[in-house]
């Protein structure tokens, strides 16, 4: 938050969208019905396709599992189903999906560095699942910076919400 109340994100928001387009892309892809971003999602994106992505993400899931989901459970590839990332390494990040500061498993996760993104003066990576290759969002090397207080931060996996199913852990879902 800025001195004047305002949020200030550190993420590179999706592009503006018209209302008339908005509902274009709701016809389009859904939680319930995300075939349309899985199939624009191919390794490597252009950033044409990142851009799609986003704004299908955000228009699907609005703030779905973002900085006002905290439910203790796993997320997985919407994909495939692979186990990506634990709600135990999830912190307050700047942006409007959620954050992350490691996967699961080293494995589970493939990275290309991306050489300039956003004009970010930290390393940047962008993230695939290993298993299907389902583009998910970026990592940047700014963790400590944005949000996370855990003592060894370091990276901030910066997912997009579609890109994820949700499990409850059997704790959280008998309560």
């Amino acid at each position: 938050m800025s001195d004047s109340g305002d949020v200030v994100w550190a993420c590179r928001l999706p592009k503006a969208m018209s209302s008339a387009e908005k509902e274009e892309l709701k016809q389009k892809v859904s939680r319930a019905n995300p075939a349309a971003f899985h199939a624009a999602s191919r390794y490597p994106i252009t950033k044409e396709v990142e851009d799609i992505l986003e704004q299908m993400s955000l228009v699907a899931t609005r703030e779905e599992y973002g900085n006002d989901f905290w439910q203790e459970g796993s997320y997985s590839c919407s994909r495939c189903h692979g186990r990506l990332y634990c709600s135990k390494d999830k912190f307050h990040g700047p942006c409007l999906w959620p954050s992350f500061r490691q996967p699961v498993a080293d494995d589970v996760l493939l990275t290309r560095k991306v050489d300039s993104y956003n004009n970010y003066t930290c390393e940047v990576h962008e993230v695939y699942c290993n298993s299907c290759q389902l583009f998910l969002g970026h990592m940047f090397e700014d963790g400590k910076e944005h949000g996370d207080t855990h003592p060894d931060a370091r990276w901030r996996h910066c997912v997009l919400s579609l890109s994820l199913d949700f499990a409850p852990s059997p704790a959280s879902s008998a309560q």
